[in-house]
């Protein structure tokens, strides 16, 4: 039986896949039980299967580039579109600056080294464009350390842009004089017009391509998930066509897609965890494929690699120490600025092999260029694992429109609640959690209610689930939800009911014992009276005392009309009357004695914040159960 038996040598894709899962399966575990980060394991392991190693995948596999090609882009294309855009504004003075520090330090650098070996000017100038540039390795790291919102990482990861986009710039340049068909004045400016074209793509064009699939295409986790797929791979292609480096358009494709696709939404859930499974970690293995100790520990290769590990991560470290000083970051911060501008990787070696091809480097200077790779990607991890153990998250007050839960006792009246709620979480990169409350009274078949709001979640263009609660009363029910996950406002798309409910209802005893769930902090909360599909004229309508200090009705018109909503005083005694189809108006409970007494809404839409003493009431009436699990916001 044996003889009959023919077994050939495993090879095709099943095996090189099997191969490449195996590294990404074993190479972290093995590499972190030793004490050791698990992205020097992605390495090693892409240096074991390669044609340096054993040879399991061969020199001539195109797989493996290919995927750890699109492994890089969607790093790009994750990192900005997790950018928390309010604390980049915030922090835009630090970003310009350290951006600049971290390009022309290592920049200077490295072209000092270029004219020290005797290279001619446009070599060395290409050898400090290389050595300016960054790859955000570690970032995923520092993320999931909770670090995401530091100031230092939102500094790093802002300038990256900057620093790639301007060594992308000097290869352009240097290309175009070698091949001397074109003039460097001619190349830069084709990349300056693909630069504009790329922004007005990414930025403009491409939300609302997405935004309307979103929209029309349905709410299916695979649609959505092959929108933002294909919304990076649009934004790399056009800069291609001009250019520039693909990184760059995956880069904008992530900040033009940032509003789209909230953090704590479901279609961020996915595209991290395919991300950190399989593309990032494919990409890492792929740097890994191309080392070859053999031809790295030469002494010509090494003493090239250790000039250019000096000028480069020197460079970086100068630039991260200067801009800590400068911006007041610690030490520990200092420490991510430094891990996250340090790492080389696909852009440093695309410009070596560009210069290696345009006959400017040698085959010594491309193997020492990969020394440096593997040696900054190695610095860059050990250092950021440290300060990342070292730094804290960062605390704080979380924006308004951070988590809304939106409670609804009827599909039909959704669309105008999750419009509004979709506007104010947009504004701070929020999500939205639709809640579908189901009176206790009632039977209990929600599987039509919840297929008509889904209709309705997705007319809306909100990345949320339709949950189900059975509860007493919308605003009870959503006011539970919205506590037991933090949510940082309630909106509720139903009046309540009970026209005497302050005559009834007195606040808690001040000396009163409380239970501990009573002693967590509420968000605020506001009624959505009216409905519509688009949104027309925003107004307030404030009392004396909101009107000299903080109102949750005032910030929320803010962040709906994008700046200063219409503010109507005494003389608009009958301010109901203005309301136009879509027009908003923000008031609070204080102006009426009740909810119930509220004037009518008419075409447009009334906003009214719920008194904290009848948030406590609600809240007090007795002791909540547990939410159900078809309720959890994940």
């Amino acid at each position: 039986m044996l003889a009959l038996i023919e077994l050939s040598s495993p090879k095709g894709a099943p095996w090189e896949f099997l191969v490449v899962f195996a590294v990404l399966l074993l190479g972290p575990v093995l590499f972190r039980r030793a004490g050791i980060p698990g992205i020097i394991g992605l390495l090693v392991g892409g240096y074991a299967i390669g044609p340096h190693g054993l040879s399991l995948i061969g020199a001539g596999n195109n797989t493996l580039p290919d995927l750890g090609q699109l492994g890089l882009l969607y790093l790009m294309f994750v990192a900005g579109v997790e950018l928390d855009l309010n604390l980049i504004n915030k922090y835009r003075r630090s970003t310009i600056s350290f951006g600049i520090l971290t390009f022309a330090i290592p920049f200077v650098l490295g072209a000092l080294v270029g004219f020290a070996l005797g290279w001619e000017t446009l070599a060395a100038i290409l050898l400090g464009s290389l050595l300016a540039s960054h790859t955000l390795i570690t970032y995923p790291a520092v993320k999931e350390a909770g670090l995401a919102s530091d100031p230092a990482v939102a500094t790093a990861v802002g300038s990256t842009v900057l620093t790639d986009t301007l060594a992308l710039i000097v290869l352009a340049g240097v290309a175009g004089s070698v091949a001397g068909g074109r003039s460097s004045v001619e190349v830069a400016a084709q990349v300056a017009v693909g630069l504009v074209v790329l922004i007005g793509y990414s930025l403009f064009v491409l939300p609302q391509l997405a935004g309307w699939a979103f929209r029309w295409l349905g709410t299916e986790r695979a649609v959505r998930y092959v929108v933002a797929i294909t919304a990076f791979l649009s934004a790399a292609t056009v800069a291609e066509l001009f250019g520039i480096e693909g990184i760059v358009g995956a880069f904008f494709a992530g900040l033009g897609m940032n509003r789209l696709v909230p953090n704590e939404g479901q279609l961020m859930d996915r595209i991290e965890f395919f991300g950190g499974a399989v593309f990032i970690p494919v990409f890492l293995v792929s740097v890994g494929f191309i080392l070859n100790p053999s031809v790295m520990v030469k002494g010509e290769t090494l003493g090239l690699a250790g000039l250019f590990i000096v000028a480069c991560l020197g460079g970086k470290a100068i630039a991260a120490q200067i801009s800590a000083r400068l911006f007041g970051f610690s030490r520990s911060q200092a420490g991510l600025l430094f891990s996250l501008s340090a790492a080389q990787a696909a852009a440093t070696l695309a410009a070596t092999v560009i210069g290696f091809q345009l006959g400017l480097f040698s085959s010594a200077v491309v193997n020492a260029v990969l020394v440096l790779i593997f040696v900054s990607v190695l610095a860059s991890t050990i250092v950021g694992t440290r300060a990342s153990a070292r730094a804290s998250s960062p605390d704080g007050p979380r924006p308004l429109g951070t988590r809304i839960v939106v409670g609804l006792g009827e599909p039909e009246l959704a669309l105008g609640a999750l419009t509004l709620a979709r506007r104010i979480a947009r504004a701070d990169g929020g999500v939205v959690h639709p809640l579908l409350v189901v009176p206790e009274a009632a039977p209990f078949a929600p599987r039509e209610a919840l297929a008509r709001l889904s209709e309705v979640v997705a007319a809306a263009g909100v990345d949320g689930q339709a949950l189900t609660i059975v509860d007493r009363s919308v605003l009870h029910g959503a006011l539970r939800v919205g506590r037991a996950q933090e949510a940082t406002l309630v909106l509720v798309a139903e009046p309540v009911p009970d026209d005497d409910a302050q005559s009834t209802a007195t606040p808690l005893a001040a000396g009163a014992p409380q239970r501990a769930w009573e002693r967590s902090p509420a968000p605020p909360v506001a009624v959505v009276r009216g409905n519509a599909d688009r949104l027309g004229v925003v107004r307030v309508r404030l009392d004396d005392d909101e009107l000299e200090s903080p109102s949750i009705a005032a910030e929320m018109a803010r962040r709906v009309a994008s700046g200063s909503a219409q503010r109507l005083d005494e003389d608009h005694a009958e301010w109901s009357e203005l309301l136009a189809p879509g027009d908003v108006t923000f008031v609070s409970s204080e102006l009426g004695d009740t909810l119930g007494k509220l004037p009518g809404v008419g075409d447009g839409l009334v906003v009214s914040t719920v008194a904290e003493w009848l948030i406590r009431e609600e809240s007090a009436r007795d002791t909540p159960p547990e939410v159900p699990g078809d309720a959890t916001l994940g």
